[in-house]
C-alpha cells in the first residue's frame, strides 16, 4: 500500500535491472500498480519469465528483456528494444547487483571485479544509455539502489562497499550533468529487509541480529520500493543528487543497542 494515486505514473515507461526478483521485482511491481509500463532486466530468462507471468497476473504491463548490464553492447541492444517496442523510457531503477558475503582474504581477484562490474560499471552503462537514447530529450528520473555502508568499515563487505561508494559518487555526477537537461538522479540505501537473498546471505554467516536498530525491526521490501516511488514523482520534484537510506536508522545508530523501553 502507498499513499500515492493508481494512476500517478500512468503513461510512464520504466526500466527496472535486476527487475526479476527481489526488491527489484517489488520495485517493479509498485511502479506497474500505479500506471507505469515496466520493463525488466536480468542475466536469466527463466527469472524474468517468472516474474513477468506473475506481474502480468496482477495487471501489470511488463516487457523483459535478458541482460547482462556489465556488457555495453548488451545494454545498447535492450535500449534500442525498448525503443522499438515502447517508444519511450522515463524512468531509470539501477537496482541490478551481485553480492555475497566474504572477507577480503576470501574474495578471489575475479570476484571483486564481478561485483564492481555489476554494480557500478553497470549502473554507468545503463544510465548513459538511457540518458542518451531518451532522457536527454524529454527528462526522466533515475534511482540507483546503493547500500548504507560505504562509509564505514564492514567486515565481509570490502567489494560491494567499494563499489557502492563509486555508485553514490556516479549518482551525484550524474545529477550534476544531467539536471540541465530535466533529468534527476538520486539513490536509495536499504538496511537490512526481509525476504531477500541479501538478508539471507547475512544470516547465514551470522552477522548478528539485523533488526537491531532504531526502530527496531527489520524492513519489508515495499518500504524500499516506496521509496523509489516517491523519488519519481512530482514530490520530490526538488530532489536531486541525494543518497536516502531507508534503513530503520541504522546508519545513524553509532553503538548499535537495542534499549529496552521505558
Amino acid at each position: 500500500m502507498t499513499v500515492f494515486r493508481d494512476d500517478l505514473l500512468k503513461e510512464r515507461t520504466a526500466l527496472v535491472t535486476g527487475g526479476a526478483t527481489g526488491i527489484g521485482k517489488e520495485i517493479a511491481r509498485t511502479l506497474g500498480r500505479h500506471g507505469a509500463r515496466v520493463c525488466i532486466a536480468s542475466r536469466k530468462q527463466e527469472n524474468l519469465e517468472a516474474a513477468t507471468s506473475e506481474l502480468e497476473g496482477e495487471g501489470i504491463e511488463v516487457s523483459w528483456f535478458a541482460c547482462d548490464i556489465r556488457e555495453g553492447d548488451q545494454v545498447d541492444a535492450m535500449i534500442s528494444g525498448i525503443r522499438d517496442g515502447l517508444g519511450s523510457l522515463d524512468i531509470v531503477i539501477n537496482n541490478a547487483a551481485g553480492n555475497f558475503p566474504a572477507p577480503i582474504t576470501g574474495i578471489s581477484y575475479n570476484g571483486f571485479r564481478s561485483v564492481v562490474d555489476i554494480d557500478l560499471r553497470g549502473t554507468y552503462n545503463v544510465s548513459k544509455a538511457a540518458f542518451e537514447a531518451f532522457l536527454k530529450e524529454r527528462g526522466g528520473h533515475i534511482v540507483n539502489i546503493t547500500a548504507p555502508f560505504q562509509n564505514m568499515g564492514v567486515s565481509l563487505q570490502a567489494h560491494v562497499a567499494a563499489a557502492k561508494a563509486g555508485v553514490d559518487s556516479l549518482t551525484r555526477t550524474c545529477a550534476v550533468e544531467f539536471g540541465p537537461y530535466g533529468v534527476r538522479v538520486n539513490a536509495v540505501a536499504p538496511g537490512a529487509t526481509a525476504d531477500t537473498e541479501g538478508l539471507d546471505r547475512f544470516e547465514k554467516v551470522e552477522t548478528g541480529n539485523p533488526a537491531v536498530c532504531p526502530l527496531g525491526y527489520v524492513g519489508a521490501k515495499q518500504d524500499i520500493a516506496n521509496m523509489v516511488l516517491f523519488l519519481t514523482t512530482d514530490a520530490a520534484s526538488y530532489v536531486t543528487g541525494q543518497v536516502i537510506n531507508v534503513d530503520g536508522g541504522t546508519s545513524i545508530d553509532a553503538f548499535k543497542l537495542s534499549l529496552p523501553k521505558e
